[in-house]
């Protein structure tokens, strides 16, 4: 009886301590934090005091957005003795994860908050890619309410609840870094789970500081084809393929070649040459919303993360509904005119599209202002 009773108190003993352990190893490594990012910045972003009660935030597509603040000001300023202010702090090479830096800086929020981007999300590593699995299981947690509503209560559990994450230091100013296709194809699913993330976090932050938010998503050039075709996705069988099926479309062929690129693109799901070639045949046959779906298909299996794609903006869309924000739908405006020439170059629309989209955005403001 001694004997087994030892045994017991000894296999507690060691229960405990290897528990003790495993806790003073979570506590020592992790930050205290409530949601798990996989970065940290080496110093807080230089306090700002916007003098405007609209904001515009975001990246390079943000930053060229901002040029036609006056038309929208003029929109929502139209019978009022002085005219709405609008301030623009969006810049090229900023991911959401600066823009959230440079808003937790603000010692006056505004009243209104407008996020423009989502262009460059790929821009800078903010994670290792040795701890993606970490990374996941981390959110895996925060994502479960009882964990979120307990962290927010008692911040400092974040230290055992979380998995250990080597995090990465981002200096005060962005350091864009060029990641081949392998690497960015293993990036591509973290990344779009910490974009999901961080507009949640806009979410909450103009919430708690009373600022409405109004996110947008970002028209996509539907002409211009991808820059990258993934490896996997390439073959001797298909580039023959895709070379007869262009020798149709410089015979004016259509017909015959929208027969062949609607079986090559069954056959061969998630080529993004072949998908734009699909698309580009359907747009010349009059067939737009085949056209538009195949193209916004197109953009994001592009292997070269140089833009916007169709999921980041179907993100934005999904975040905004089940959050009950607003939504200023930007790339629909390009997409249900996509017969005519909407883009000036690779990134921009053309002028008119800015114009009705700022009339239209500030036409929805002027009435949340009821002025």
């Amino acid at each position: 009886m001694k004997k087994v009773l030892s045994t017991v108190l000894g296999a507690t003993a060691l229960g405990l301590v290897s528990a003790g352990y495993f806790i003073w190893e979570r506590v020592s490594k992790n930050p205290e934090q409530i949601v798990p990012f996989p970065y940290t910045f080496s110093a807080p972003a230089p306090a700002l005091k916007p003098d405007a009660p609209i904001l515009i935030v975001g990246d390079r597509i943000g930053a060229y957005f901002s040029k036609f603040s006056p038309g929208l000001a003029e929109t929502i300023s139209k019978n009022l003795e002085k005219p709405i202010r609008i301030q623009s702090i969006a810049r090229n090479g900023e991911g959401l994860h600066r823009t959230l830096h440079s808003l937790r800086s603000l010692t006056q929020w505004p009243q209104i908050l407008i996020y423009h981007g989502a262009s460059e999300e790929f821009s800078e590593r903010k994670f290792e890619l040795s701890e993606m699995g970490r990374i996941r299981k981390n959110f895996n947690r925060y994502r479960d309410d009882r964990v979120e509503t307990l962290l927010i209560l008692y911040p400092w559990f974040s230290r055992v609840i979380y998995e250990p994450v080597n995090r990465v230091v981002l200096s005060p100013e962005a350091s864009p870094s060029d990641a081949d296709e392998s690497e960015y194809l293993r990036r591509l699913e973290t990344e779009l789970l910490l974009f999901e993330q961080q507009l949640l976090q806009l979410i909450a932050l103009s919430k708690d500081r009373n600022s409405l938010l109004i996110l947008t998503t970002t028209p996509i050039n539907l002409d211009e084809p991808p820059r990258k075709v993934c490896e996997f996705t390439a073959t001797a069988e298909i580039d023959a393929e895709i070379l007869s099926l262009r020798e149709l479309l410089k015979q004016n062929n259509p017909k015959e070649a929208y027969a062949k690129s609607s079986k090559l693109t069954g056959l061969y799901p998630g080529n993004a040459e072949l998908l734009y070639l699909h698309g580009q045949v359907a747009k010349r046959l009059g067939k737009l919303d085949e056209a538009v779906d195949t193209l916004l298909s197109a953009s994001a299996y592009d292997c070269s993360p140089w833009r916007t794609t169709a999921v980041h903006n179907a993100i934005i869309r999904k975040v905004a509904q089940a959050q009950q924000v607003l939504l200023f739908d930007f790339a629909k405006l390009t997409e249900n005119d996509f017969t005519e020439t909407t883009f000036f170059d690779d990134l921009h629309p053309q002028n008119l599209y800015y114009d009705r989209g700022v009339e239209q955005l500030g036409l929805v403001i002027k009435q949340i202002l009821k002025l």
